[in-house]
């Protein structure tokens, strides 16, 4: 008797285990299909990264509480492809354009914090893609801040 017991309590311990693997299994495949059919596996950055300094360095003057402040910042951009820093350097008046407008539209509250100027950081990054039409792998990976300085 107690062999019979020991043997359908192993045989449910199978089944359960067996079981459980089939339906998550099948919860996954049906995880991936609903993203398209295939697991989504994000690509490593290809290349070294390129930078380019956009001098010279930005000085804009802005209102605050009536009070004319002035933010004087350097950057430098940074893609892995080179056509894509070329392109950067000649469109650079639009850039610069684009760059200068939004820093003057800045709030003293907002660039004075670490979070306000990683926000600007990728609000200069948005931009910059859209001034020069970048987009998907074909656009700037990252804007960074090598001076920032408010009076």
């Amino acid at each position: 008797m107690k062999k019979i017991i020991i043997a359908v309590v192993v045989l449910l311990l199978l089944g359960g285990g067996a079981g459980a693997f089939f339906l998550l299994q099948g919860a996954e495949d049906e995880a991936v299909a609903a993203e398209g059919g295939e697991a989504v596996v994000e690509e490593e950055p290809q290349g070294d990264p390129i930078y380019l300094s956009l001098n010279p360095a930005f000085l804009v003057n802005f209102d605050h509480n009536g009070t004319i402040r002035y933010l004087q910042v350097e950057m430098q951009v940074m893609a892995r492809d080179q056509e894509i820093i070329d392109k950067v350097q000649v469109n650079m008046p639009a850039v610069r354009n684009k760059v200068i407008l939004l820093l003057s539209d800045q709030k003293y509250d907002d660039v004075s914090t670490v979070e306000g100027k990683d926000k600007l950081r990728q609000e200069v990054l948005t931009a910059v893609n859209e001034a020069l039409q970048f987009s998907g792998k074909n656009a700037l990976d990252e804007v960074f801040f090598t001076s920032f300085v408010i009076q």
